[in-house]
């Protein structure tokens, strides 16, 4: 393998890691206000501000952080289920 596949596969694979904690917290935050507001989540982004909607838009939308939001969303859903399980 060349020393630039490795180098951008280690910066790639560096921003992944990075940003599970980002996500997470922001997929955690969306899922307390849709709890919190009692909206579905097709009303809680309608009722977004313009820039609420492009804060959503760069997070979630940018291709790059496409695998580390599928993390944090499996990470939230498996804390979740053992938070229900525990009741």
């Amino acid at each position: 393998m060349s020393s630039e596949v490795l180098f951008f596969g280690g910066i790639a694979l560096f921003y992944f890691l990075v940003m599970i904690p980002f996500q997470y917290l922001y997929l955690q935050g969306l899922h307390e206000k849709k709890k919190r507001t009692g909206l579905s989540q097709r009303e809680l982004y309608e009722k977004m501000s313009f820039e609420e909607e492009q804060l959503h838009f760069h997070v979630q939308g940018n291709l790059f952080n496409i695998p580390s939001a599928f993390v944090a969303y499996m990470i939230l859903k498996v804390k979740g289920r053992k938070k229900a399980s525990q009741y």
